[in-house]
């Protein structure tokens, strides 16, 4: 295992974290949930050394860095704010860790980086002069540029703009792949859960409550926790549905991509092969009792696994949990169309949602050996 932590616990006088046991592969993004207080910026401050576990080890490859010093453990550590240094240009915030033999051995990996993030046009600015997404690429560049073993990122997204948000998790998820560096990602947002995660881990009050694979969490009710104890519930208040799988085929604007047993059709021409996470709001899913020609591209048989009681702030609208076999959807409809269909749990029906409705969360290459192709931006 590449990093593994070995019963490491942290006191302090109102709050202890652990004992934490992880192990976690070279390659894997880990996104840490939990809620506010319950250790999450101080289970990445173990890691990177800024705090000394009182118990506990802490493993690299192999290596104990329990008591190693911070610059000597090559940890990555982004923060919400980037703290770049505004008497230096962004060029020079990129390349500030590495010396001049350096800067001139590795001329082709910064312009790499500098291409990736879009920082050409802006290298001779004043970090003053950029904008919080700008800053944001700026810092991730540099802490990439110091080739980082490890990448901690404590929501360093939590204050762009939604745009930004999303072309920045596509390249940062795509570079760390592309690089086999581990990253733990932690937020309070469930879109960057979907957009980088290959596994979630949940916190609650000093402890790993739950871990597990993105996919497999999602596919059980509530991260496979009960409603009284689930620390994300929140989070996750919104019920959009997250449906990734793989593209079979692309033409006209249109891409097909296989989840399961069922074909689901979306917007834009992505490469063959290429995995894409898609969102569907619950209100966007139409039922019907028999399949029916409408400009709908997507018509999926699935039969009633339960009918929610209607939420108390909305009493004429009640949610529908979907299901075959893995395959989960929830719509969300009003109580007079389910009296009209007279829907019942265990009945079939069909959902139907146009090509236009998904929104494109997750976009990514296929990992393949020597894949060097930028992802889709």
């Amino acid at each position: 295992m590449y990093l593994n932590l070995i019963n490491v616990t942290k006191k302090y006088l109102t709050f202890t974290l652990g004992p934490i046991n992880l192990s976690l592969d070279c390659d894997q993004i880990l996104v840490l949930i939990g809620a506010t207080g319950s250790g999450k910026s101080t289970l990445l401050n173990l890691i990177t050394g800024l705090v000394k576990p009182d118990a506990g080890s802490i493993y690299v490859d192999g290596q104990d860095i329990t008591n190693l010093p911070i610059e000597s453990r090559k940890i990555g550590y982004l923060i919400q704010k980037p703290s770049l240094f505004p008497h230096m240009n962004a060029y020079k915030n990129i390349v500030f860790g590495l010396n001049k033999t350096q800067q001139e051995d590795m001329k082709l990996q910064i312009a790499s980086l500098v291409d990736t993030f879009e920082l050409t046009h802006l290298l001779d600015r004043s970090t003053q002069q950029l904008s919080g997404g700008e800053m944001q690429k700026v810092a991730l560049a540099r802490m990439l540029v110091l080739e980082p073993r490890i990448m901690l990122m404590d929501e360093p997204l939590s204050h762009l703009d939604n745009k930004t948000k999303v072309k920045l998790r596509i390249k940062l998820r795509w570079m760390l792949k592309k690089r086999k560096i581990l990253g733990i990602y932690v937020t309070h947002f469930e879109d960057d859960v979907y957009a980088l995660a290959d596994s979630v881990a949940i916190l609650q009050h000093g402890l790993i409550i739950k871990i597990d694979n993105l996919k497999s969490l999602l596919s059980s009710n509530n991260f496979g926790l009960s409603e009284a104890k689930n620390p994300v519930s929140d989070m996750f208040q919104s019920d959009d549905n997250y449906l990734e799988g793989q593209i079979i085929e692309t033409k006209q604007g249109v891409s097909v991509f296989s989840v399961d047993e069922h074909i689901i059709e979306i917007l834009g021409e992505f490469p063959i092969n290429s995995i894409v996470g898609i969102l569907i709001k619950p209100e966007d899913i139409i039922l019907s009792l028999d399949p029916v020609k409408t400009s709908a591209r997507n018509n999926i048989r699935l039969f009633i696994e339960k009918i929610d009681d209607p939420v108390s702030d909305n009493l004429g609208i009640v949610s529908i949990q979907l299901s075959s076999k893995s395959f989960h959807l929830r719509s969300r409809i009003t109580i007079e169309s389910q009296n009209i269909l007279s829907l019942k749990k265990g009945q079939f029906v069909y959902a139907m949602f146009k090509a236009t409705t998904p929104h494109v969360i997750r976009r990514e290459n296929v990992v393949r050996k020597n894949d060097h192709e930028n992802p889709f931006f």
